[in-house]
């Protein structure tokens, strides 16, 4: 996670989080079918593509989908989380991934496979710590643009932006002023665009 702000406001950023690109990773492989709607997005994106294990996805659906919302609904982990939060989130974790206890069909496939996901994630991860740094510091410039547009500081806000790996051009609501952005649209200019307007509005 990074993040930008001040005193009044913050944005944080939550980029190649291990658990959410898992989840996605499992989606692809496994060809789990699920319809893109809210906080589910559309396809992950993936390539090359994994063959699946599983022999019949459809029995992974819904516990896939638990396991989607379950993470969402996740607190951002501060430099401080509490002890809470963080048994939450061990529960979603490797090796045992024991918060699947309750969908066992899918919970054999994660164990089984999760160091395949960690491989494609870590990989993804090196691969694009350059670009970031060439992107660093854009939020908070988006938001200080906004200030001289309006004409003074602007008001308290905290705004959580989850960037995903996903086959996807919307930019979805993940519940109160969290935001579940696409990659290929984090890269470009309708990023900014689309931040600028929600900074306003909250300004």
């Amino acid at each position: 996670m990074r993040s930008a702000g001040t005193a009044s406001w913050s944005i944080s950023i939550d980029q190649w989080d291990f658990q959410l690109e898992c989840a996605l990773w499992f989606r692809a492989a496994e060809r789990i079918e699920v319809r893109a709607d809210g906080p589910v997005t559309g396809p992950p994106d993936v390539d090359p593509l994994p063959e699946p294990s599983a022999a019949s996805a459809g029995e992974l659906v819904e516990g896939w989908l638990w396991w989607w919302r379950t993470l969402l609904d996740r607190p951002a982990l501060t430099s401080s989380p509490a002890q809470a939060d963080l048994a939450r989130v061990s529960r979603l974790s490797p090796p045992d991934f024991e918060g699947l206890a309750d969908h066992p069909a899918l919970r054999h496939v994660v164990v089984a496979r999760w160091s395949e996901a960690n491989a494609w994630h870590s990989a993804r991860k090196q691969a694009g710590v350059e670009a970031l740094r060439a992107r660093r510091g854009r939020e908070g410039a988006v938001v200080q643009a906004v200030e001289a547009e309006i004409g003074h500081r602007a008001a308290p806000f905290s705004l959580r932006i989850i960037v995903l790996p996903v086959v996807d051009q919307e930019i979805r609501s993940a519940g109160k002023l969290t935001f579940l952005v696409p990659e290929r649209v984090h890269a470009t200019s309708a990023y900014d665009d689309w931040l600028r307007k929600v900074v306003r509005a909250l300004a």
